[in-house]
């Protein structure tokens, strides 16, 4: 059986029967809601010998190599758009260059501009300002097939964000029958700049160059998968920390309506009244914010005009936005209300319902700490925590959550893990420290999601790679159908918002109480909901 054969899920579905939550991977736990769909098992890549000839896009031909699996070809370093330096800089994708020749698609290609100081130099890909390219893994034999297709978006804090390091192989999940397409966007500055000037230059706002980047990625699929053996009508945009924020943008935005089908977000879902939207990746700031930012970000740079700010070459701004003491205003990038790419709230789209009705898989990893790589809390510490989130209600929240240790302090704010053995020195967006002092780090869940450890350099054991073919193979599912479950996992039923639940993946693999108590779900619940500030 092939890809193809495989029962399509509804075209439509209720706006209340849509998400489900992804216990955000290996040490994760979550929950969720998705359409009802039928169940399928992940469809192995068919064997071949050899590697594919000449694929045609739009742009001339390509050729790939074989990938880290038999029978499955990569592709890497297709340009999808124009190089975004000089007058490209802060506008949206233009198109890309084309050739004649077959192109060898045989290198990663460049990273946009960033900071990588403390990464080791040959961990660090070529950096330029035409850095719009993107990865295919595949293992149809033909243009004639039509896989589904599974589109990636790294996170990350402004640095070691690159779509080329192994933690993202796709060839796992590309054995288990989806086309696999990973790509750079603009970050940092580059991506997310917002001024007076550009708002009069487009007309309609500034900022979201990145999220503007996955749209311009997401169009050169439709227009080409299909000769990689993808269904273009099948393609689930995939994202982890800030690289699930743009996922959840394009649920909202109409800018990407009909260019993806389903969405799986890791470590990237917040309640639209958390307060920690407020200074996490997903959150945003308002255009008027935004652009007060990229004003003083001008005066920074000692620029008078726009065409300053272009004329200033990429190093030097990656070297006074991350030096040592630079200053908050000015320095401060991200997600932007621009009214655009992100017409309206979080909230808004929820309540008025124009958020895009697909299925979707999100959670989050067990020892996030607020993002943070590592895991520490003291007890003063937690109660102070406590004193300063829930305020008159600190005495209730610290009965249901009691800690008399500093361990039990940290504790506290999560649920299990499995936690990556040893440590990892192959990709720079890991922790370097070992995973034991880390946890279930905000991450962790990444090669287990992708499912290819053997590309890392990490001690795994034989429970590593079983958990890594679950949980992979959900996500092959999911990417194939909307639905998660398939033959030989374990069932991971559909929310009930009557009965709040998560999927626990690592560990184990089973459903949980979205709480371990009726009292801390109630407590929490009504926390939220009394904010007064909406995202």
């Amino acid at each position: 059986m092939s890809l193809r054969d495989l029962p399509q899920p509804p075209a439509t579905t209720s706006e209340l029967g849509r998400r489900r939550l992804l216990g955000g991977a290996v040490g994760a736990a979550a929950a969720a809601t998705v359409l009802g769909g039928t169940t399928a098992g992940p469809v192995s890549a068919a064997p071949r010998a050899g590697n594919r000839g000449a694929v045609r896009t739009e742009s001339g031909p390509v050729s790939g190599v074989p990938a880290a699996l038999d029978g499955i070809t990569v592709y890497k370093g297709i340009p999808y758009a124009a190089s975004t330096a000089g007058e490209n800089r802060w506008r949206a994708p233009q198109p890309p260059p084309s050739w004649t020749g077959v192109r060898k698609a045989d290198a990663w290609g460049p990273a946009c501009p960033q900071p990588v100081t403390g990464i080791d130099a040959d961990k660090v890909p070529p950096l330029s300002e035409d850095c719009l390219n993107l990865n295919i893994w595949t293992g149809a034999a033909s243009s004639h097939e039509r896989r589904p297709v599974f589109v990636w978006i790294y996170g990350g804090r402004n640095s070691a964000m690159w779509s080329g390091q192994p933690v993202y192989d796709g060839a796992t999940l590309a054995s288990k029958g989806a086309v696999v397409v990973t790509f750079n966007h603009r970050v940092g500055a580059f991506g997310s700049l917002s001024h007076p000037e550009l708002s009069a230059e487009t007309g309609h706002g500034s900022g979201n160059w990145g999220a503007q980047d996955t749209v311009a990625a997401l169009k050169w699929i439709r227009r080409n998968i299909a000769a990689f053996g993808g269904d273009p009508d099948r393609v689930t945009l995939a994202g982890w920390s800030h690289g699930s924020s743009f996922v959840n943008i394009l649920m909202i935005s109409k800018l990407a309506r009909g260019l993806f089908h389903r969405g799986l977000l890791s470590s990237g879902v917040q309640y639209t009244k958390d307060p920690s939207l407020g200074h996490v990746a997903g959150g945003y700031d308002t255009l008027a914010a935004a652009e007060a930012n990229g004003t003083a970000f001008a005066d920074y740079m000692g620029a008078s005009s726009l065409a300053d700010l272009r004329a200033l070459s990429a190093d030097e701004i990656v070297t006074k936005v991350y030096a040592p003491g630079a200053p908050t205003a000015g320095t401060d990038f991200g997600n932007v209300l621009d009214g655009h790419v992100l017409p309206t709230t979080y909230t808004g789209a929820m309540e008025s319902r124009t958020e895009y009705g697909i299925p979707v898989l999100t959670g989050n990893s067990k020892d996030e700490n607020g993002a943070s790589p590592t895991l520490a809390m003291t007890v003063a510490q937690f109660q102070a925590y406590a004193t300063t989130t829930f305020g008159d209600r600190a005495a209730d929240f610290l009965k249901l959550y009691p800690a008399t240790t500093d361990t039990d302090a940290a504790a506290q704010y999560y649920w299990w893990t499995h936690v990556p053995p040893g440590s990892d020195t192959t990709n720079p967006i890991m922790p370097a420290q070992d995973a034991a002092s880390a946890g279930a780090y905000h991450g962790s869940d990444l090669y287990y999601l992708f499912g290819g450890l053997a590309g890392t350099d990490r001690p795994w054991t034989d429970e590593d790679y079983t958990i890594a073919d679950k949980v992979s193979s959900y996500v092959a599912s999911f990417t194939a159908t909307g639905d998660p479950n398939g033959r030989g996992l374990a069932a991971w039923p559909a929310l009930r918002t009557t009965k709040p639940s998560t999927m626990e993946l690592g560990d184990a693999f089973a459903p949980l109480p979205a709480a371990d108590s009726e009292a801390k779900y109630t407590f929490l619940k009504q926390y939220l909901e009394a904010q007064t500030t909406a995202y």
